[in-house]
């Protein structure tokens, strides 16, 4: 399909609309769907609403914010600093946790006024490993260049014939000019000569770090100086990924390498002259212990691939291969046939199936603390159990007592297995209490584990410093001495 047949298709989309408001990053996509929008309405039809957050470039937000004010397009923003709670464990499927949460909030402002919800996924999108695409279908969420099959290519080439075509929306969209309160760094890659239709792929800051390592605002900060730094040199394609070599074990600090990724043609000028030195210590000076550079240089999705491979490498290929927007299987409904406490009644041969093929499925998997913890979390989420969402420390209470209850009796029968499932029952209540703490901004499980597991080294001066003691009577004595210390401190 030629460009100006998707456009005209775009058109068709967008007018079945009404109204419209875009979920605007800063970013090439989003940039040009407001555009198109605005060149198709004017502004009393689209409005821009941008999320901001930790992970989230300052200068993307920044850029997003001066495209609306020039064009008079209204736009607001939506504080997300808290979804990095959320997402801090960095699971494979970040990106579908982020999105849901952020997209769940986005929705339901769209929702109020009458208005689509639209986001910037394009076709070339559906090849990479996109679990964020599928919370957004979840959600429902407008998809119209994807829908309009244009790609990447596509949407620079219209958006620079846009701009070229309109000198007011042209002005409405340079980068030639840096912000007035942009950081030096910032300001100097907002000077560059820079179009619109020529910025580099970005992506949030968490994508920067690989899956299973800590997502920290401390990271993220040190990624996005590095990133800038760089774009200040004339690299603009660039991704700093940020590795940690270890954690914050007994006070030490977290260390973490900074691997450099460079289009393959910039790689030669970034070899020469003072650029290494130079590089090396400003990246170490923002807190890299280590700078590296990737000589196999940048790729989109880069991370992703460590997941395909494995993927694809594992015995019998185990390991699903990365869902596509085509791969999402087709959900069975229950809500019909399966009523509460009357499961005789189910008849339905699929459902029994599925449920079948599940519980062995369940059967065969092996969980970590982590993955509970995700567990949990995921219950808690939009789209999770009803039942786990509605909880609070207050609904909690009485299950937290009878939990306790049936440990005491498992001890008094002296059976093992009774006693295991029913400390998993008491675990189920203390990480409950911590993800609820955690939405709410007070704690997380993290916290309740450094708490007891300082206090505990803060109580056996004996086993982990120089005290001995030589009897139980002698520990405890200590531990009230050591506890009522700790309270004279307070």
């Amino acid at each position: 399909m030629e460009l100006n047949e998707k456009l005209q298709q775009l058109k068709d989309i967008l007018n079945g609309y009404g109204q419209m408001i875009v979920a605007f990053s800063g970013g090439v996509d989003s940039t040009f769907l407001l555009a198109f929008a605005y060149e198709l309405w004017g502004d009393d039809r689209v409005a821009a609403i941008t999320a901001t957050g930790p992970h989230f470039a300052p200068d993307e937000t920044e850029y997003a914010r001066e495209v609306c004010e020039r064009l008079g397009i209204s736009h607001k923003y939506m504080d997300v600093s808290y979804v990095l709670g959320m997402i801090k464990r960095n699971p494979e499927d970040r990106c579908y946790h982020c999105k849901r949460e952020i997209f769940s909030n986005l929705k339901e402002r769209a929702d109020m006024v009458g208005s689509v919800l639209a986001d910037g996924t394009n076709a070339d999108d559906m090849a990479d490993y996109r679990p964020g695409h599928k919370a957004v279908q979840e959600l429902g969420v407008a998809s119209p260049l994807k829908d309009a099959g244009l790609t990447k290519a596509d949407i620079r080439q219209a958006l620079q014939e846009m701009a070229e075509r309109d000198p007011q929306l042209k002005a409405a969209l340079g980068m030639d000019a840096a912000p007035e309160n942009a950081a030096p760094a910032d300001r100097a890659v907002a000077e560059q000569p820079l179009t619109i239709w020529k910025k580099p792929a970005f992506a949030c800051l968490a994508s920067r770090i690989p899956y299973g390592e800590t997502i920290t605002e401390e990271k993220l900060s040190a990624i996005y100086r590095g990133e800038v730094f760089l774009r200040s040199k004339g690299f603009m394609q660039v991704r700093v990924r940020c590795h940690e070599i270890a954690g914050r074990v007994s006070g030490n600090k977290s260390r973490f390498i900074a691997r450099i990724e460079l289009e393959p043609a910039d790689m030669a000028r970034f070899c020469t002259g003072e650029l290494f030195e130079e590089t090396e210590a400003a990246l170490r000076e923002i807190g890299f212990e280590y700078v590296t550079l990737d000589l196999g240089g940048y790729s989109k999705g880069k991370l992703n691939g460590a997941l395909q491979q494995a993927a694809e490498n594992a015995p019998g290929n185990g390991v699903p291969v990365l869902e596509r927007e085509t791969d999402v299987p087709e959900r069975i409904a229950v809500t019909e046939t399966v009523h509460r406490g009357t499961a005789e009644n189910v008849e339905t041969a699929d459902v029994m199936a599925e449920i079948d093929r599940f519980l062995q499925e369940v059967r065969e998997q092996k969980y970590t603390f982590g993955d509970f913890v995700d567990i949990i979390e995921k219950l808690r989420q939009p789209g999770g159990c009803p039942w786990d969402r509605a909880q609070t420390h207050v609904s909690l209470k009485k299950h937290m007592v009878e939990e306790a209850n049936e440990v005491l009796d498992a001890i008094d029968e002296s059976n093992s297995q009774h006693l295991c499932e029913e400390l998993g029952d008491v675990l189920l209540q203390i990480v409950l209490h911590a993800q609820i703490a955690r939405e709410e901004g007070d704690f997380s499980i993290d916290d309740v584990i450094q708490s007891v597991s300082e206090k505990m080294v803060r109580r056996h001066p004996h086993v982990f410093g120089n005290i001995d003691v030589h009897s139980v009577d002698e520990g405890l004595d200590l531990w009230e001495e050591i506890k009522k210390r700790e309270k004279q401190k307070k």
